[in-house]
């Protein structure tokens, strides 16, 4: 049975704003300073690939949302819903 669907992957993750330096050079005999604000920031994103699974030309779809701080249930539903409105009543394989 061929479904007309959407197959849509859809994932969650949190980054650090703060700089990933491990080493630096210097003149020789001088050591390197990093300078950097240890007050950091994090930040969440969510993203949703789309993949049309009859109907190749239509292309992938992505689409994604960020936000400060890190998500929570209530928060990942709210991007639930818009992705629900991203493909306005098409049938959707959630994954």
């Amino acid at each position: 049975m061929k479904k007309r669907a959407w197959i849509v992957l859809f994932d969650e993750s949190g980054v650090s704003l703060l700089p990933q330096i491990r080493r630096t050079y210097a003149p020789h005999g001088r050591t390197p300073t990093l300078r950097h604000r240890l007050n950091w920031k994090r930040a969440g994103m969510a993203a949703a690939l789309g993949y049309h699974a009859a109907d190749r030309e239509r292309g992938p779809r992505l689409c994604f949302h960020l936000k400060p701080g890190s998500y929570d249930t209530t928060s990942l539903i709210e991007v639930l819903e818009q992705i629900k409105n991203f493909y306005a009543g098409e049938p959707v394989v959630l994954v």
